[in-house]
């Protein structure tokens, strides 16, 4: 099954079976336009305070609370890194449990503990389908973190008075990936009309899985629907391209032992990684719009830890987690890329990330076989 369908299946059952009853914790304590003048006594008004004493008050909450539930996608590596980082710098956080899964199991879990008046995650981090879901069906806080001032606006979801639903803490750029072995330099696209290059002909391969879809929506954004379709059906019939049902990552594997010459499907923190560890012959390159990936970080409404969840927050998009995302060849929202960047996702409800994904699919499947 497609992962998007199981996705939108999930979504689907969460807005019938969450209920407002099922949702506390979500008044009092401050409205996030100013700081409060008490201390806060519920998980909204605590991620809403910014009183001068805010770091000394979580922490002293922390202290109590001991513990730490992360929900994320199924990157254990970084994940586990963050935590470690994290607890050495808050060693009274004494046990950081995570569970990393994919995006449908991270909904249906949350979901299902709402249901059964067992809240037990704190943070979430994932794609913004994840995190769109779930703050539709208030499972999430409006935070504010200090934090928040290093983030451009637009990587920040629902940003109001000052709070925010969800907030971009990482991403990865999907590009042109070449074989340098293969693909002289004057080949080498630069523009979207360059890939109709005679002489790539034959040489791209674009992956089947959710990557190609979401590169093919880049192209729809950037020259309309119409022109768009019109240059796809041309980069279809003209340089034929082959489907390789893989994730980026193994496509780039591809391309790198020469069975593939290049890609439109290729992530810049792969290729930096190939490059890196084995001096692979491979180059990556951005055509604009770039479309990104991006994981987003958002409150548990009925978190058991909220003061721990909030210097976890904290710590995460602040410089001592940041700078731990480049490890493992991920970009930060602090960087400004050298080119364009487009998020499929910004501005636009679960039903409307659906009904795009739908689009994409049956599109793909029309030109690309």
């Amino acid at each position: 099954m497609d992962p998007h369908v199981a996705w939108w299946g999930i979504a689907r059952r969460a807005s019938v079976v969450v209920t407002a009853g099922l949702i506390v914790g979500c008044g009092g304590g401050g409205n996030g336009t100013a700081a409060a003048t008490a201390s806060p006594t519920t998980v909204a008004g605590l991620a809403a305070y910014h009183g001068a004493d805010r770091q000394q008050l979580l922490e002293a909450g922390a202290r109590k609370e001991g513990t730490l539930t992360f929900y994320s996608g199924p990157t254990s590596d970084v994940n586990r890194a963050l935590a470690d980082a994290f607890q050495a710098k808050y060693p009274f956080i004494t046990k950081v449990d995570i569970f990393g899964a994919s995006e449908t199991d991270l909904i249906n879990r949350a979901t299902t503990e709402a249901n059964a008046g067992q809240p037990s995650f704190d943070v979430v981090e994932s794609p913004p389908t994840t995190t769109i879901v779930l703050t539709e069906n208030k499972l999430t806080a409006r935070y504010f973190s200090p934090s928040l001032a290093g983030i451009p606006d637009e990587l920040k979801s629902g940003l109001r008075d000052g709070l925010v639903d969800s907030t971009t803490v990482r991403l990865s750029y999907v590009g042109f990936g070449l074989n340098t072995k293969l693909i002289p330099e004057s080949a080498a696209p630069k523009t979207l009309q360059d890939l109709l290059n005679p002489a790539l002909a034959g040489k791209i391969a674009i992956a089947g899985s959710t990557t190609g879809k979401r590169w093919l929506g880049s192209v729809l954004h950037a020259l309309g629907p119409d022109k768009g379709k019109a240059f796809l059906q041309q980069f279809a019939t003209q340089q034929k391209p082959t489907v390789q049902q893989v994730s980026g990552r193994a496509l780039l594997d591809l391309i790198a032992k020469g069975e593939v010459p290049a890609s439109t499907t290729i992530y810049s923190s792969h290729v930096a990684a190939a490059v890196s560890k084995s001096h692979a012959p491979v180059q990556w390159i951005p055509i604009d719009p770039v479309v990104a990936n991006v994981d987003q970080l958002a409150l548990a409404a009925r978190s058991p830890h909220p003061n721990a969840a909030l210097l976890f927050i904290d710590f995460i998009m602040g410089p001592d987690g940041q700078k731990i995302f480049p490890k493992y060849g991920y970009d930060t929202p602090g960087e400004k890329p050298s080119f364009s960047v487009w998020i499929p996702e910004v501005g636009k409800s679960s039903q409307q990330i659906q009904q795009e994904v739908k689009d994409w699919d049956q599109l793909f499947k029309t030109l690309f076989r």
